[in-house]
């Protein structure tokens, strides 16, 4: 036993430093890939922003990004910013955060208001899914919808609204579920440019958007009807 255990000391002592030397190769190993992730020594270039309800100096505003922000604050922190950027305005659906070289891009997705309705002296808001939600009174950035007898046929109108371009969306002012014999699911719409549209509940969606065109040749404000096909006429006429 006396020649055993010097034996076993001596290999213990041999193992000891291959172990050390193992743990500080595996160490540099990670901290050299860290560094070459982070990249400590490169920063943001250009910084775009794809959106039309929040401007580039209140994306730098909200997330303190900007150019030569250094790349290592956003590299793995897309999803705490998309995140934050949401929570800082009530107009903002979504966010995704793009990074490509020295460049970073913010696409945002806008929270469409499709309109507001007031119901026993009640005013609501309508989201872009048809939800409401109730309200003190209306911004004036949607159209108001009134004459509807179904709440159901509201709700999808406010969809339909929602799907429209941008443009389209803030030239209509009112929507009223005014139905006649010819015509039981017409809607009279009231634009912002002072002419008034005649469509249908069930192509409301479809034919609207003939509606900047027609518009364009109309030589005096007037009706833009798209009830059963798609014509105009003065307000005189």
């Amino acid at each position: 036993m006396k020649e055993v255990i010097p034996q076993s000391k001596h290999i213990i002592t041999r193992k000891r430093p291959l172990q050390l030397w193992l743990s500080l190769a595996v160490f540099a190993v990670l901290i050299v890939g860290l560094i070459l992730i982070l990249q400590p020594w490169r920063t943001i270039k250009n910084v775009s922003v794809a959106s039309t309800v929040v401007s580039k100096e209140q994306i730098k505003k909200y997330v303190n990004v900007s150019q030569k922000t250094p790349y290592w604050r956003l590299v793995g922190q897309q999803t705490f910013i998309e995140n934050r950027l949401q929570s800082q305005s009530d107009k903002v659906d979504s966010v995704k955060v793009t990074l490509k070289d020295d460049d970073v891009l913010f696409t945002v997705v806008e929270r469409i208001n499709a309109g507001f309705v007031q119901q026993k002296g009640q005013w609501y808001a309508i989201n872009q899914q048809g939800n409401w939600h109730q309200i003190s009174q209306p911004d004036g950035d949607a159209p108001v919808y009134s004459g509807f007898k179904s709440d159901a046929v509201l709700s999808k109108t406010a969809v339909i609204f929602s799907n429209l371009e941008a443009a389209l969306r803030q030239n209509i002012s009112q929507i009223i579920f005014l139905p006649t014999k010819e015509n039981p699911k017409r809607l009279k719409i009231i634009m912002a440019d002072g002419n008034t549209v005649l469509a249908t509940t069930t192509t409301f969606g479809q034919k609207i958007v003939y509606y900047p065109g027609i518009a364009a040749q109309m030589k005096a404000k007037g009706v833009v009807d798209l009830q059963f096909g798609a014509f105009s006429y003065n307000y005189k006429s």
